[in-house]
């Protein structure tokens, strides 16, 4: 795809987007970088927002993550890698550059020079997990409640 000369002129949507996005760790969708930057340039369309992150992550300017069939957006295009929780689908940053360079080290194919590598973890953020563990003791708490009233009854 070639690219023309209005994907290179930093507008003031381009340009709030990639403030937004330099701002946070969230890995927002476009969805939620429109919500927030549409609160300071109100005209600004959720296609003007789609067009200018395409446009960013074409450029390698940020990266563009797919996440259970939704794109999510990170503009350290740093070394690292992403862990996605299957429980809440929070996207965060793993910070293990030897991972990354040994993956792309290890691809060897005559006819295809690696220039990059994703790497996508799956499994249970801390909250979600201290969450769940905290549900299992209520649940133990009300069952010891329960069957404390029940003995109690029969007596």
């Amino acid at each position: 795809m070639t690219t023309t000369i209005s994907e290179h002129r930093n507008t003031p949507q381009k340009l709030k987007i990639k403030e937004y996005l330099n701002s946070t760790k969230s890995h927002p969708t476009a969805e939620a970088v429109y919500l927030i930057v549409k609160k300071e340039i109100p005209t600004i369309t959720l296609a003007t927002v789609y067009r200018n992150l395409q446009v960013l992550a074409r450029e390698r300017e940020i990266r563009r993550l797919e996440v259970n069939g939704e794109y999510h957006f990170d503009s350290d295009i740093s070394l690292h890698q992403h862990g996605v929780c299957l429980e809440c689908g929070r996207v965060m940053d793993f910070f293990n550059s030897n991972i990354s360079k040994s993956a792309l080290k290890a691809v060897k194919c005559g006819n295809f020079s690696v220039s990059a590598v994703e790497i996508l973890y799956q499994g249970i953020c801390k909250d979600c997990k201290e969450s769940k563990l905290h549900e299992k003791w209520e649940k133990i708490t009300l069952t010891k409640k329960w069957l404390r009233s029940d003995l109690l009854k029969k007596q």
